[in-house]
């Protein structure tokens, strides 16, 4: 039997071949979950340099926005709106805790809840996101006339409801 290489053998292997492989198709790139996985591929690449320096994430970036957003909030419910599990939805708040960009406070309400609310700190980085994301939505909206931006977001949009 003929041993086939594993992905990092081929990557410790120079390639001969000094231009990128070009490989066929076959119809996959006629389906508009491959193209919507390709999309979302270049877009969280984009995002991911855009907000390099912020050293935040983009499930951190929301997270931390919609604390903004929602002083108070509950991690329960920032998971719910997220499409996220508790345990991913912890390890968020956790890391923006630690990086003092969020408090957490047990609810004067119901001493089993946390809130969650923004500090100083979390308000300035957010501010700097919100700087980087509009950037980075330029990069993606001038691709696209105003007439099949407006289509695309209104396709996208019947995806997620």
């Amino acid at each position: 039997m003929e041993h086939s290489p594993t992905r990092r053998e081929r990557k410790s292997v120079p390639s001969s071949n000094q231009h990128k492989d070009v490989l066929h198709h076959n119809g996959l790139d006629g389906n508009v979950g491959y193209q919507l996985r390709m999309a979302y591929v270049a877009v969280r690449r984009h995002f991911e340099t855009a907000m390099e320096r912020l050293e935040l994430t983009q499930k951190q970036t929301g997270v931390l926005w919609l604390i903004d957003a929602n002083g108070g909030v509950s991690q329960i419910a920032l998971a719910n709106e997220l499409g996220m599990d508790r345990a991913s939805m912890m390890a968020i708040v956790d890391r923006l805790e630690e990086r003092g960009l969020i408090v957490r406070k047990r609810s004067s309400e119901d001493g089993r809840r946390q809130e969650l609310y923004t500090t100083a700190k979390g308000r300035k980085v957010l501010s700097q996101a919100k700087s980087a994301i509009h950037n980075h939505e330029k990069w993606i909206t001038n691709r696209f006339s105003a007439r099949d931006l407006s289509a695309l977001v209104g396709a996208l949009k019947r995806l997620t409801r």
